[in-house]
């Protein structure tokens, strides 16, 4: 978190405040969905499990040691409490006290809480997959030569089974682990992922919690919208000469030859995009690389990431046009000079990649691909010089939260505008249609089925 990355946004009933606060001080409920106990199932049932930690401690299972049993009686317990095995008398109420009192999981609201006020909350969801810790084929190779004096592909099937269950012995569980911020106020869960299954499993954490997901997704009525929006971007672009002469500039001289102008800010647009243009909200939205320019109709798209090829590209006719590429947001601001004058800069809301692989729509989730607010990091960083002091861990939590729904905002209304779209039109991040929605329960049962099998 912090940085560019992943971000998959979900939707999340406001009315399932109260349930999930009650769940999240119930310890024996908290003790079920914790890493504690999902590192315990990875162990002994020798499968993967999803478990979380407070947003303030990543590793805070690693404060409580249990031994075998221990291990044994909580990973029972976590498998009873998410259905996963079959329920006995007492067996979900058999935790000793060690274990329910231990330190080793969170199990208040405070704990979670990421603002004092507004219904804000983050934690860690952490993956446990059982993982080949070494080439495996290697592994079963040497172990029929040892055991049968032969290659592996000449052996029966019941020796290839015998070679698999001892090379098992090779796997160990991989931990991975991903931050969750959960915004009651919005209606809305931000989980930096890009992995369908570690999302899948993070929505069932949640709901386990009684937290109520829907699935949501990019849209707007207008066809082919992303490519629709970033070649509406180019029709008006700022600057156009400008663009123009530093792609001339880049045929002729090396990167190092070509001199960079005396205007800052302008040599900060012509270096990093081939096109600026300034919407009706006000703020100016650029388009870098990575891009991918259709030449014509006929030849499939070329990738480009330097910002004059792609001014030269778009330059070569009339039918060429942009199929994805990196956006950029940004609003104009004065800033003081350390020589008493004034100067004017473009601060980033934010950056993120426009593609048609926007919405992962087999989890219900809008994605925000390679998406970044390098203007956050540097605020704070500035704020740190001039206080002297550093923010708690949940004012850094609070703060990206903030910024991130406030830029999710800002985009939804800029394509708004791009698009034309009016304000009595559904648009932005909504809520999966009926079939889609029956599509992604499908999908959902055929991947339960097959985790049942497995």
């Amino acid at each position: 978190m912090f940085g560019r990355g992943n971000w998959a946004i979900v939707g999340l009933v406001k009315e399932s405040l109260e349930a999930f606060s009650i769940n999240l001080a119930d310890p024996g409920r908290m003790a079920a969905a914790s890493q504690l106990a999902a590192a315990a199932v990875a162990r002994v049932y020798d499968s993967d499990a999803m478990g979380i930690n407070p947003f303030d401690a990543p590793r805070l299972d690693e404060e409580q040691e249990l031994d075998i049993e221990q291990q044994a009686a909580l990973a029972r317990h976590a498998a009873v409490q998410q259905g996963a095995i079959e329920n006995e008398a007492g067996a979900a109420d058999a935790l000793p006290a060690e274990i329910l009192e231990g330190p080793g999981y969170g199990r208040t609201v405070e704990t979670f809480r990421i603002h004092s006020e507004l219904p804000w909350f983050g934690l860690w969801a952490v993956s446990n997959e059982k993982k080949n810790a070494q080439d495996l084929p290697s592994i079963k190779e040497q172990q029929s030569y040892v055991m049968l004096e032969r290659p592996y592909k000449f052996l029966q099937p019941t020796d290839k089974r015998t070679v698999d269950d001892k090379a098992l012995d090779a796997t160990a569980v991989a931990r991975t682990q991903v931050p969750v911020l959960l915004d009651f106020h919005e209606g809305r869960v931000y989980i930096e992922s890009a992995n369908k299954k570690q999302i899948q499993s993070v929505i069932a954490s949640l709901n386990r919690l009684g937290a109520e997901i829907l699935p949501v997704a990019w849209n707007y009525p207008v066809s082919d919208w992303t490519e629709a929006i970033l070649n509406r971007l180019y029709e008006r672009t700022q600057f156009r000469d400008e663009f123009n002469k530093r792609a001339e500039e880049a045929k002729r001289f090396n990167a190092n030859e070509i001199e960079k102008l005396e205007d800052r800010e302008m040599e900060g647009i012509v270096s990093k995009f081939f096109s600026m243009t300034e919407l009706p909200n006000g703020i100016s939205a650029g388009i870098s690389g990575p891009a991918r320019i259709r030449l014509t109709d006929a030849a499939p798209p070329v990738a480009v990431r330097n910002p004059a090829m792609a001014t030269a590209l778009l330059n070569l006719s009339d039918g060429t046009g942009i199929v994805t590429g990196a956006l950029t947001l940004q609003e104009s601001a004065t800033v003081a000079t350390k020589s008493g004058g004034e100067r004017n800069i473009r601060r980033d809301i934010a950056r993120f990649d426009l593609n048609d692989r926007i919405n992962l729509t087999e989890v219900g989730a809008a994605m925000l691909r390679g998406f970044d607010m390098a203007s956050h990091k540097k605020d704070i960083l500035r704020e740190i010089r001039e206080t002297r002091q550093v923010p708690p861990i949940p004012q850094f939590w609070g703060g990206w939260l903030h910024q991130l729904s406030s830029a999710v905002r800002t985009m939804e209304e800029s394509f708004r505008e791009v698009l034309e779209v009016g304000g009595e039109e559904q648009a932005g991040i909504v809520p999966m249609k009926l079939s889609d929605t029956a599509a992604l329960q499908t999908a959902a049962l055929h991947t339960a089925a097959r985790a049942a099998k497995a």
